[in-house]
């Protein structure tokens, strides 16, 4: 058990030396262990600490002490301690610490009333330094004590690379979207004997991860049954325990020791008998790449002639210097998925715009890496290339679709960084040297770079197999071969969404604003949502004017509009049958007679046949493309 006091104590401290390191603390930082003690009144509680002067020169009369006033009741004591944890100065006596050294201690407290349990108001102090901050679980310690013997257990963590992913002591690690990290506790009973609770807790609500316990065979590290949330076993005086946790499940924890951790308790009755805490946080795991590289270029596609010419191309918004390459797509595929560009390691892109739902977002709003919302509903990306004005947003504030690549990253609510922050993570990372040499022919990282790729990447991300598109295989629109490519209702539903060649069907103008094979936006509209205009909710003209995207993929989302309002295809269509609002900016094509909202008037089997029809514009081909799907996941 000695060995392992002396393991906790050395993972703590460089647990601790990191969250000093990442939150620029004062100049004295500390730790103790182990962070519990359970005593009878007239016992000493003893328990190890040590001070690390970070600062540059020596730190003077180091010591531990109490702050006075504290409910508990008793006497305290300190003392320097050597590298093999024994007493070595003279009690109660401070030491100076030099520059970048550190000083370890014992520190001891005779209760001589009961006390039903807190944190001792320690106080880590030098006389030319700031007091180092106490934090829960790392050098805090918390005491109980009674009239009669109980439980008192001596609790130390081991996240040892030999467990698991680690690699820094004291902190156990998960692999982004992976999540398994592993540690073990081992306990002595230095009191009475006990039935007792082992649970592992989360020191916040926001850490994601799921924690499991195990109790384990001290022979052979085996569960001595299936991991739970918490185990009851009993121990008796003078013996040890052994236990595994097993981290799963959640999103990426960021790196903050100091607040982010998993505490291990040991409860008899509710009551705390000791206690082990580890810092948590996820490594992000490197992309799995193809041997033989993706194919995104146009010269390596088959795309349709009508995306290559005619209307659908006439909307191509690519830039002359930036046209989609092979490589280039590749490093933006990356970029998008990659939770690196978000400020906690959260967030990445496709957080908002998801594959399986056309590169929208299932929800009605997105959530950023704070966890704060959007103002709009994230929209699909299928077809985002087509769109002949080249903005890009709901209110179209991005010129070019290279630079709304770089908006999200910067948006105080959806990721949290500066560029030169996530230049700085991107080109930190060595995975990218070798995808930035491809795409650009030498590995150095930019803003404009990372937009270029991005850029590509989306304009890649053209739907081409969906049923509709079938159907133009086999005939033009209106051809026998084409009409026999759908349902009866399927080629109702066209009829009434586009101008069909021979039919008798009166279409109900859909196509007017949705144009090209492509499905695609002409413009921004006021499409009468509402009767008055939000001047911050559209396209900068306060004119309640917004940009669609392409209906293509549109039956797989699960919200629709600028702010995600409708949930359902069923809703939007009876949006304009029935529902558009009078607004001084009603687009002309969804006005009547005398000015008013036009009302298309289909039938239950009309609206019906409409919905279907967009049904046949769904691609599960694009919907499940590896080129598009997330390369961190294996």
């Amino acid at each position: 058990m000695h060995n392992y006091l002396k393991a906790g104590i050395a993972a703590s401290f460089l647990t601790f030396s990191a969250t000093l390191a990442q939150d620029n603390s004062g100049p004295i930082v500390a730790a103790v262990l182990p962070s519990s003690r359970a005593v009878q009144v007239g016992d000493t509680a003893t328990a190890f600490a040590t001070i690390i002067n970070a600062g540059q020169t020596e730190a003077e009369n180091c010591r531990v002490a109490l702050e006075a006033g504290g409910e508990a009741s008793g006497t305290f004591a300190f003392q320097t301690t050597d590298a093999n944890n024994v007493g070595s100065g003279t009690p109660n006596t401070p030491v100076n610490i030099s520059g970048g050294g550190s000083q370890s201690f014992v520190f001891a407290f005779t209760p001589n009333a009961p006390y039903a349990g807190g944190d001792l108001p320690l106080i880590f102090d030098c006389d030319n330094t700031s007091p180092a901050a106490v934090t829960a679980g790392v050098n805090s310690f918390w005491l109980s004590a009674s009239t009669t013997a109980g439980a008192d257990i001596v609790a130390v963590s081991d996240t040892g690379s030999a467990v698991g992913l680690n690699s820094l002591p004291g902190v156990v690690e998960t692999i982004d979207r992976q999540k398994n990290g592993a540690f073990v506790v081992a306990i002595s009973n230095v009191g009475a004997a006990a039935n007792l609770t082992a649970r592992p807790m989360l020191s916040q609500d926001g850490i994601t991860v799921t924690p499991r316990i195990c109790q384990t065979n001290q022979a052979t590290g085996a569960c001595l049954s299936p991991a739970a949330a918490s185990v009851d076993f009993f121990i008796g005086a003078n013996q040890t325990a052994s236990f595994a946790i097993f981290v799963q499940d959640g999103l990426p924890v960021a790196f903050q020791p100091g607040t982010n951790r998993i505490s291990v308790r040991f409860e008899e009755g509710g009551a705390l008998r000791g206690s082990t805490s580890v810092a948590v946080r996820t490594l992000m795991s490197e992309p799995i790449l193809p041997q033989i590289p993706f194919l995104y270029a146009d010269a390596d596609i088959d795309l349709p002639n009508y995306y290559l010419n005619g209307p659908a191309a006439g909307a191509d918004n690519t830039p002359l210097d930036n046209h989609i390459t092979n490589p280039g797509a590749a490093l933006g595929r990356v970029l998008f998925y990659d939770r690196r560009l978000s400020a906690n390691n959260t967030t990445s892109c496709a957080s908002c715009h998801t594959q399986a739902t056309g590169f929208s977002d299932p929800l009605e709003f997105s959530r950023g890496f704070a966890g704060e919302l959007t103002g709009r509903h994230s929209p699909g990306l299928s077809n985002a290339r087509f769109y002949a004005n080249g903005h890009f947003f709901w209110d179209e504030r991005a010129e070019t679709l290279e630079d709304q690549t770089l908006a999200p990253i910067q948006s105080a609510v959806e990721m949290g960084l500066t560029l030169e922050e996530a230049v700085a993570r991107v080109d930190g990372e060595s995975f990218y040297d070798q995808l930035f040499t491809a795409a650009f022919g030498d590995a150095a990282v930019t803003s404009d770079r990372m937009a270029l790729a991005m850029a590509q990447f989306v304009r890649s991300l053209t739907t081409y197999n969906s049923r509709f598109d079938d159907a133009l295989a086999a005939g033009p629109v209106g051809s026998p071969a084409f009409e026999a490519s759908f349902t009866e209702q399927e080629y109702l539903g066209l009829q009434l969404f586009m101008p069909v060649n021979g039919s008798n069907i009166q279409n109900v103008g859909c196509a007017a604003c949705h144009n090209t094979l492509a499905h695609i936006s002409d413009d921004v509209h006021n499409i009468g949502l509402d009767a008055a205009n939000d001047p911050d909710a559209d396209a900068g003209n306060g004119l309640g004017e917004f940009k669609s995207p392409s209906l293509r993929n549109v039956g797989v989302r699960t919200h629709f509009m600028h702010d995600g309002r409708f949930t359902t295809l069923t809703e939007v269509i009876e949006h304009y049958n029935s529902g558009v609002v009078l607004n001084p900016n009603l687009d002309p094509r969804l006005r009547a007679g005398g000015g008013q909202p036009r009302r298309l008037n289909l039938t239950p089997e009309e609206a019906q046949a409409l919905e279907a029809f967009l049904h046949t514009l769904t691609d599960n081909d694009f919907l499940t493309d590896p080129r598009f799907a997330d390369p961190f996941v294996d």
